[in-house]
């Protein structure tokens, strides 16, 4: 399955202004693959919109506890909204199985 994570910070929990966490968040953003392997997990992409602190990741995982466990590794306290998603063929193809078993 896929899911869409937004991932947020506060200014406060920022590495961009607390310089001390710098190092150890490059030290996870370089290590993320490693773990999310690991773990089972995907990474499709994750990008960075910074000036909003908040970052966007397409995952995929047929086991959606261990989305915690490498979201978490990240040494910055964020709050992770996180979402099931699907490709829109998939949802084309599901409308149409819908519609075909309504009956006429």
């Amino acid at each position: 399955m896929l899911f869409h994570v937004t991932a947020t910070h506060s200014a406060d929990n920022c590495p961009g202004y607390n310089r001390e966490l710098m190092p150890p968040m490059l030290e996870a953003i370089e290590g993320s693959s490693d773990l999310a392997t690991e773990l089972g997990i995907k990474v499709h992409f994750m990008v960075s919109a910074a000036p909003k602190h908040v970052s966007y990741i397409l995952l995929e995982t047929d086991d959606s506890s261990r989305i915690p466990l490498w979201a978490n590794s990240f040494p910055y306290k964020q709050e992770f909204d996180i979402n099931p998603v699907m490709h829109e063929e998939k949802m084309a193809a599901m409308a149409r199985e819908m519609m075909a078993a309504q009956p006429s």
